[in-house]
């Protein structure tokens, strides 16, 4: 349904158990998870102007990977020129 190409960056080996936490996370919409309809993000961001989408979504991020993910921390998101105007983001996280 999304086209999400995630990619992240370890520092070791001992984080590789996140990723599939962190997958779950970034692309699960919120409200869709049962139990728990805060899990996931809004995608209110999706057919913004790209300055805004950036925008929301880094905040966002921040915001619930803070709260589902306490045990890591965003440290920055790179963003990408894809093909077809998208727009790619990489995100770099640490331990907390």
């Amino acid at each position: 349904m999304y086209d999400f190409k995630l990619e992240y960056t370890f520092s070791d080996d001992s984080l590789a158990d996140i990723d599939r936490q962190l997958n779950l996370l970034l692309t699960t919409r919120a409200g869709t998870m049962p139990l728990d309809r805060d899990f996931g993000l809004t995608m209110d961001y999706l057919d913004r102007p790209a300055a805004v989408a950036k925008s929301l979504y880094v905040a966002e991020l921040v915001e619930k990977v803070g709260t589902f993910l306490p045990a890591i921390r965003v440290r920055e998101v790179k963003w990408q020129a894809g093909a077809d105007g998208r727009v790619l983001a990489k995100v770099v996280i640490d331990r907390a």
